[in-house]
């Protein structure tokens, strides 16, 4: 009997995914094996029974019916994917627990859609629409991503990873998915100094109660520029009464400014009504004069307490990380991975082109391509043959896995072919098929 190598990217996959295994029966599972495997191996994905029909009805005798129910009906948890997914990921670190820092980032991304047959299809605001309309007709995804530092040369290198996306539905605010999103990886990152990255729609209601309920979690995000800003309480004058929380309001244009690229930046410890205790406010300006395209950044944690920035070289951007006033700016721009995940997902991935109507069909369609993404861009961290691709594109090491995957199937096909009665149209087949995929590729 010949069998496809126990190094073979098909067996490596199977590896993998075999860390999920206990979140399904075993149909499950094995449903669950083929959609991750077809995502991968086919370069646009146009629905399910799209990835049935070209990839999936050739190696395998599963029914389209059965991933339709795999989709919409089977009983697994997506919460126990994302859990997992972080725990898998943190493998992947090396350095001791007390000197990284992690960061998650939270975000949310709309996907347009035709046709109002889709449970929780809306009418929603997009502030980035450049269509002439501020509103389209859609989905609302909000999630997340886990920051994670590896070794790059001499110094750390972040990667980012998708936990997962969790489907609006307006039975809960953004805010409420977002602190559920936290609540999945937080119990996995105990031992961790966390801190979350986050835009000004997140830095308030149920976000600060989450950030507030765990002690190695801080956040560092976007504020609105109109946010109260106090002075440190003055100390106790020994009258009676009760002692004042927060000193005078301050006026960010009395602060003082240093050039750093092409913005002005001050950094200062203040008070906001956001939370009880003090935090730091970092203001960004392209000039103090009339100080437009003014910013505002909060962060809850001493900005040279941060553990990845006191005990590595971390990776340039444009923000230097050993400068005081400037370090919650450099954190806060790894937060950007997140918008180019959105991107990457959209444009190379297929995120958009479901074609399944509910809602625990579709939140469980786009998780599956969090799992995919997430594969792509650790292989080359867990198997050698993959070393080169460190920190590459997740599409050209897709490209790669793609044609590697459908020559192993295939010569898999006709071997097995070999063994059965219907000897000479199986193998007629699998070389055709062979021919004409390896030509694609």
């Amino acid at each position: 009997m010949i069998n496809i190598p126990n190094n073979s990217t098909n067996q490596t996959l199977k590896q993998y995914l075999l860390k999920y295994r206990s979140i399904f029966t075993k149909p499950s599972f094995e449903i669950f094996n083929w959609l991750i495997l077809a995502i991968i191996s086919i370069e646009e994905i146009r629905s399910i029974k799209f990835l049935y029909d070209n990839f999936i009805s050739k190696y395998s005798s599963k029914v389209l019916n059965s991933f339709y129910y795999f989709l919409s009906h089977s009983s697994f948890s997506t919460e126990k994917l994302m859990r997992k997914t972080v725990d898998i990921v943190l493998n992947l670190i090396s350095s001791s627990k007390d000197e990284i820092t992690i960061f998650l980032s939270i975000d949310d991304t709309l996907q347009a859609k035709y046709g109002n047959k889709f449970d929780c299809y809306y009418k929603l605001f997009d502030h980035t629409s450049r269509t002439g309309s501020s509103y389209l007709n859609g989905h609302c995804f909000v999630s997340l991503v886990i920051n994670i530092p590896l070794k790059h040369n001499e110094g750390i290198k972040y990667l980012s990873l998708p936990v997962g996306y969790k489907l609006y539905d307006k039975s809960k605010s953004k805010l409420k998915l977002a602190s559920e999103l936290i609540n999945i990886a937080m119990p996995l990152l105990k031992s961790y100094q966390v801190i979350l990255l986050c835009d000004s729609w997140y830095t308030k209601g149920s976000v600060l109660d989450t950030v507030n309920s765990y002690d190695n979690l801080d956040l560092i995000g976007a504020v609105r520029k109109d946010t109260a800003i106090f002075d440190l309480p003055p100390k106790h004058n020994g009258k009676r009464g009760r002692p004042r929380l927060r000193g005078d309001k301050l006026d960010i244009h009395a602060f003082s400014y240093e050039k750093a690229n092409k913005y002005f930046i001050s950094t200062r410890r203040v008070m906001t009504r956001l939370f009880k205790t003090p935090v730091y406010i970092t203001v960004t300006a392209k000039d103090t004069d009339k100080f437009s395209s003014t910013r505002l950044f909060i962060c809850t944690i001493n900005p040279g307490e941060i553990s990845i920035f006191k005990n590595h070289n971390i990776e340039k951007n444009k923000y230097d990380n050993t400068d005081f006033k400037q370090v919650p700016l450099s954190a806060y721009s790894i937060r950007w991975n997140i918008e180019v995940i959105f991107y990457q997902h959209k444009f190379f991935w297929s995120f958009g082109n479901y074609m399944v109507r509910n809602k625990k069909a579709i939140e469980r369609y786009v998780n599956l391509l969090a799992i995919s993404y997430t594969f792509v861009s650790v292989l080359p961290f867990i198997d050698q043959k993959f070393e080169k691709y460190k920190f590459r594109s997740p599409q050209k090491i897709k490209r790669v896995l793609a044609e590697n995957i459908s020559k192993e199937l295939i010569f898999d096909s006709f071997v097995s072919s070999l063994e059965s009665s219907k000897i000479y149209s199986k193998v007629q087949k699998a070389i055709s098929s062979f021919l004409r995929d390896d030509k694609i590729a």
